[in-house]
């Protein structure tokens, strides 16, 4: 009877412990599975509605093929002879693009264009624009009021040509043998033109050196006397091209973002030469491109600062943009 009784207590306890086995091992119905990442939500992006043209954005429109949808026209005053219009539309390849443009009006007196250099120093070095922008203010002469990315970086110096503040510091696309990068010259009267000759049996307008207070060089011709430079590259990016009219009363500065999909895949040099020919560019080239393009706007009253900054309008790949060896500023005295 006694070992009956201890059966039957050895009976219940190993039930009870089979039953806590059980119980521990089943998995519990809000216990989460790492394994399954939660769906990444992306929110649509949104674009103001404005339907309204510009003049700028109508003659792309009129004179190529560029522009298959539009999407937004933002055209503001930065100063008396500088616009700035933000381009969104959907290109041929039904591809979103984004574009800025500067419209600046040299003929005025009181807008003056000049080269800006990193740290507002003669040693090569390089420096984000908004950064550059700042430290070059103070010996501009004015307010900065804009600024775009110059010339191309080769270990921490402009790849071309470069003067600034009338001192020469660089000539390797400026003598006889060549000649063929194009450069935005301004002299020390204030006038601005293009120089060089985008192949050496081309002709090319005499300059002096020695007569420039600005010198910066760029990549690769888009225009050259109103006619289009064939290109045979067709890389798909960012880019900052320049161009100057017949006239030289106007220069365009412009910036294609690149390398974000759903923002803005970039632009090859035909279409963008075919966008600055449509505007009413004469001459025209690419600075840089890639991550370097970038293109800065300045803000008075900064909530962040308390005071006077350079903020990126475009969106480039990096927030602040890829550092640049030199700049191109655009004041107003």
């Amino acid at each position: 009877m006694k070992n009956k009784k201890y059966r039957n207590k050895l009976c219940i306890t190993a039930s009870f412990y089979l039953l806590l086995s059980l119980v521990a091992c089943k998995q519990r119905d809000d216990y989460p599975v790492f394994e399954q990442k939660e769906p990444v939500v992306t929110a649509p992006e949104v674009i103001p509605t404005d339907n309204e043209i510009g003049t700028l954005v109508k003659k792309i429109m009129d004179k190529t093929d560029i522009i298959s949808i539009f999407k937004l026209d933002s055209t503001t005053t930065l100063a008396d002879g500088i616009k700035r219009t933000h381009v969104r539309y959907v290109n041929k390849l039904n591809q979103a693009m984004s574009m800025q443009i500067l419209e600046v009006d040299i003929s005025k007196s009181n807008v003056k264009v000049a080269a800006l250099s990193p740290f507002d120093d003669y040693l090569f070095t390089v420096q984000t624009m908004a950064d550059m922008a700042k430290y070059n203010e103070g010996r501009s002469g004015g307010k900065i009021i804009a600024a775009i990315n110059g010339d191309v970086v080769t270990s921490s110096a402009p790849t071309g040509s470069f003067i600034f503040r009338s001192r020469l510091l660089k000539t390797t696309t400026t003598t006889a043998t060549s000649n063929t990068r194009p450069f935005l010259g301004v002299k020390k009267d204030g006038s601005v033109f293009v120089g060089n000759k985008p192949s050496e049996s081309s002709s090319m307008d005499a300059y002096n050196l020695n007569d420039l207070a600005s010198l910066v060089s760029g990549g690769t011709w888009l225009l050259y006397k109103g006619a289009t430079v064939a290109s045979t590259t067709t890389t798909v990016q960012a880019n900052t091209a320049l161009g100057l009219n017949a006239d030289k009363n106007y220069l365009y500065a412009v910036v294609v973002d690149g390398g974000t999909n759903a923002f803005s895949v970039g632009i090859t040099y035909s279409d963008l030469g075919k966008i600055m020919q449509s505007i009413g560019a004469s001459d025209a080239f690419v600075t840089n491109g890639g991550a370097a393009s970038v293109m800065v706007q300045r803000i008075e009253n900064d909530a962040l600062t308390g005071g006077v900054s350079w903020k990126v309008v475009n969106k480039p790949v990096a927030a602040a943009g890829g550092s640049s060896a030199n700049g191109i500023g655009f004041v107003v005295k």
